[in-house]
């Protein structure tokens, strides 16, 4: 028997069978599964029976449905198969059909033959690397950069304490 199972935020896992032909999800209690959150619109979205599956369709909610990560357009249906994640709102939800699915056979080991390398070499394409190289010259732009930001340094200390040594003012 399909059903969803509903993670809220505050009260763990609910649980509903789905059992009827339509079922609403909403916030208010006009709707077969009632989800009080904000982030819920009054009648957010319905599930409709479609041969022995349902179909999600959301209703023009404020905060989005979501079928496995992709946004459900107000309006359109979607097909539900066992394991899809919905989420309404900022609630997690997942479809379950209540058939089990059939597991895909592991594939078969397979043994990778490797060998260690007997040497190693700079590889052809190694100066093309986005880092550039520090040349051993010296820039005389930026080494008189340095010179006078040391001298206004020095300076300005200088400065300080000639004016440190001055007799201050009395009131």
């Amino acid at each position: 028997m399909p059903k969803l199972v509903i993670s809220l935020p505050d009260s763990g896992e609910a649980v509903h069978e789905l059992t009827e032909a339509k079922v609403t999800v909403g916030r208010t209690d006009e709707n077969r599964i009632q989800i009080d959150d904000a982030s819920i619109s009054s009648h957010h979205a319905e599930l409709v029976q479609d041969g022995g599956s349902y179909v999600l369709k959301d209703l023009g909610s404020t905060n989005g449905t979501y079928l496995n990560g992709e946004a459900v357009a107000a309006g359109e249906e979607h097909p539900l198969s066992g394991g899809d994640r919905i989420r309404f709102g900022n609630v997690e939800a997942v479809y379950e059909t209540g058939v089990a699915k059939e597991k895909k056979a592991a594939p078969e080991a397979q043994t990778a033959a490797s060998t260690p390398a007997r040497s190693s070499a700079r590889p052809a394409d190694f100066g093309s690397s986005p880092f550039a190289r520090k040349s051993g010259k010296t820039d005389p732009v930026g080494l008189v950069a340095y010179i006078l930001a040391g001298v206004g340094i020095v300076g300005i200390l200088v400065v300080a304490a000639m004016t440190a040594g001055l007799p201050h003012p009395q009131f």
